[in-house]
């Protein structure tokens, strides 16, 4: 129940074949030995590799720095983004269940005449004592 050696075998050689699956050959000969920018083709291996100070992102060369700020700066719109929509929900969510904007509104009314109601005004003793 063990790997056999064919098992083996294939295994290496699809594993071969995925990681060359990006590897560019390319034609010392020709113009433009390897396609986009960024490569020089490499006359002992005949593969397309970066030029130095770039790396392998994906299909093309890119600069370490340029690929890492455009990553960082996506990450720091997209967190923004996200936090300023969770703050403006529980912001929402608290005036909603709390009746604020009426509460403000009464609010301001009452400054704004500068009424006295009179349930809040007591002026002497005017209601007879309870008597059980």
């Amino acid at each position: 129940m063990g790997l056999k050696v064919m098992d083996i075998i294939v295994i290496i050689l699809s594993l071969f074949c995925f990681y060359t699956e990006y590897i560019l050959s390319c034609n010392v000969t020709s113009l433009e030995p390897c396609p986009g920018n960024n490569y020089f083709c490499n006359q002992t291996s005949l593969e397309c590799e970066c030029i130095e100070g770039y790396y392998k992102v994906g299909d093309e060369c890119e600069n370490s720095y340029t690929y890492y700020i455009s990553s960082r700066d996506s990450t720091a719109i997209v967190v923004s983004i996200f936090a300023v929509a969770l703050i403006v929900c529980g912001l929402v969510l608290v005036i909603r269940k709390y009746d604020l904007v009426e509460y403000v509104r009464q609010k301001i009314n009452l400054r704004r005449h500068n009424d006295v109601m009179y349930e809040d005004v007591m002026i002497g003793q005017d209601d007879p004592p309870l008597s059980p």
